[in-house]
């Protein structure tokens, strides 16, 4: 199946940034069972990266490729840097890029579906805050959003000088914490029960050992009183072994209508 670079130039960004893209190739190497199932237009999974990664983490270090080599699934794997996926104050829009100009140019690029059934969204670390980020501030959007290991609470990373420099703090939070502010998502969800907004469904998932599992917890335990939410938990730690068992989890979690349940790879020679 084609793994592509894609570069281009992003009006929200003002700055050429690039993509990673897994795209489904049905051909004469398809095996014959799921010959029938993969066809355009594809379902997307746009899957972001953490604060000390860029757009070909989730290639290098998982087996993600080889988990959607038999589904019909676009993964879009984006960068923004060390932005935590919002419109900073003092920087860049990233939350506009992600939701509103990177779908439309990949749409533009891709047979990719526009429907909301068939649009996910999924990271890890600051990526599990991006996705969730997402999902409750464009819940028509997506149908489903995942965070592994997830900063849910974006204060953690605010306090902490290990994470951020000063200079990011102003350009990122104005300087200012943002627990309970516009960037809480708890304040996200919250404002959107409060409007009668049906949220995609959502899921958290946190080793143990994970020094983000205590605020996964409490997150889960006020955010499953707002909306629909599952948490996993199981030993591990903030590692790359973690992320890519529960990125295949995942996957199987999502409703993908372009697979066979049950199906087990095959060694196709062509």
């Amino acid at each position: 199946m084609p793994s592509l670079h894609v570069e281009f130039y992003s009006d929200a960004l003002k700055i050429d940034t690039g993509v990673e893209v897994i795209y489904p190739q049905n051909c004469a190497r398809t095996p014959e069972p799921l010959r029938s199932v993969i066809k355009p237009p594809f379902q997307v999974l746009y899957l972001l990266h953490g604060i000390m990664r860029d757009q070909t983490s989730w290639i290098r270090f998982t087996n993600i490729e080889q988990y959607v080599m038999d589904m019909g699934l676009v993964v879009v794997m984006p960068t923004t840097g060390r932005g935590h996926y919002i419109n900073q104050p003092h920087g860049y829009r990233y939350f506009d890029y992600i939701t509103k100009e990177l779908p439309e140019i990949m749409n533009n690029m891709f047979r990719i579906s526009q429907k909301r059934e068939d649009t996910f969204i999924a990271g890890l670390s600051m990526g599990g805050y991006g996705a969730l980020h997402a999902a409750a501030l464009c819940p028509e959007q997506y149908a489903a959003a995942a965070s592994l290991s997830g900063v849910v609470d974006v204060g953690i990373f605010y306090d902490s000088d290990d994470f951020y420099f000063d200079a990011e703090k102003w350009m990122t939070f104005d300087n200012r914490d943002p627990r309970g502010g516009k960037d809480d998502l708890l304040v996200e969800i919250k404002a959107a029960k409060e409007k009668g907004i049906e949220l995609p469904k959502m899921l958290c998932a946190v080793g143990r050992q994970d020094f983000l599992y205590p605020c996964n917890v409490a997150f889960y335990e006020k955010a499953r009183q707002l909306t629909e939410i599952e948490f996993w938990e199981e030993d591990g730690d903030h590692v790359w072994e973690f992320w890519d068992r529960n990125i295949k989890k995942v996957l199987d979690w999502l409703p993908l209508k372009q697979r066979i349940k049950g199906y087990k790879q095959q060694l196709v020679i062509k």
